[in-house]
């Protein structure tokens, strides 16, 4: 089953995007109709926007809905984009700042959210740095998608590091710096929760792992804005969090790419991943 849905994804991928966008239109209608995580999202919504009427909610879940069968299609499309292609449809705003640090040979973090299309980033970044891009993944479920994910998103040079093994992997410094792409907002299972912050108005657990690594690396941290301009088209933007991580205190670096993007989500929240289980963990 997998194989035969392995070339169905394929075989829709060679496909224009024009004609991919229509299948986009019909994705968007069969998640309306059957409540796709409506559940969830509404619970998310509800938890993170307790000021926010019932029609500004639904407005937001009409507009996820649109977004999300759009990000499918892109998921589909990346098992045969072209360089440039992506090139053409990811444009960088302020990429001299990472150069900067290659010019210092020095590795950078690049944290991002589940925001825009954080997967075409991961492929538009491994093309625009003379660094070697490392993402760091959490595995899926399925070992056979897993492994035709981290070919699609290794094809043009990244490499792939699970997150049980990325801190030995990256404390091994190799000839080049890197840029080390992170997604900030990923659920910890129940035993790796060890750090609580505030995140849309509700008290969340949240990965350390990120300003951990930062400090044994003692390298800058960036956050990384991926903003939706129309239709497969997306702007790039990093912002520097800090260069001296091991200068601040325990905590402020999660607190702070955090607050980068509940500041994101905020400005426009369709683009975040509403059905995402992201507070299924409480405190107490």
């Amino acid at each position: 089953m997998n194989l035969i849905l392995l070339l169905f994804t394929k075989t829709l991928a060679t496909l224009p995007y024009s004609v991919l966008i229509f299948f986009s239109n019909i994705g968007m209608f069969i998640l309306h109709i059957t409540s796709y995580r409506k559940s969830i999202i509404q619970s998310n919504l509800n938890n993170s926007f307790p000021n926010k009427s019932t029609q500004e909610k639904r407005r937001i879940t009409k507009q996820f809905y649109k977004h999300f069968a759009q990000f499918l299609i892109e998921m589909i499309k990346m098992f045969c984009i072209s360089k440039k292609s992506i090139r053409k449809r990811i444009q960088f705003k302020n990429k001299e700042l990472i150069q900067h640090y290659y010019s210092e040979r020095k590795d950078v973090i690049l944290v991002l959210g589940h925001y825009g299309n954080w997967e075409w980033g991961l492929l538009a970044t491994s093309l625009v740095s003379n660094h070697e891009m490392v993402g760091v993944y959490k595995p899926l479920s399925s070992s056979f998608w897993n492994q035709q994910m981290k070919k699609q998103r290794s094809k043009f040079g990244a490499t792939l590091v699970s997150m049980k093994e990325s801190v030995r992997y990256l404390l091994k410094k190799g000839n080049k710096p890197r840029l080390i792409g992170v997604i900030g907002d990923q659920t910890p299972t129940k035993n790796e929760v060890n750090y609580w912050t505030t995140f849309l108005n509700q008290e969340t657990a949240v990965f350390s792992g990120t300003e951990k690594l930062a400090k044994k690396l003692n390298c800058p941290v960036m956050f990384v804005h991926i903003d939706k301009i129309k239709n497969g088209y997306y702007e790039m933007s990093f912002e520097l969090i800090t260069e001296n991580p091991q200068t601040h205190p325990e905590g402020e670096i999660t607190n702070l790419h955090t607050q980068k993007l509940e500041e994101k989500i905020k400005e426009r929240p369709e683009f975040w991943l509403w059905s995402h289980r992201r507070w299924k963990h409480s405190r107490t």
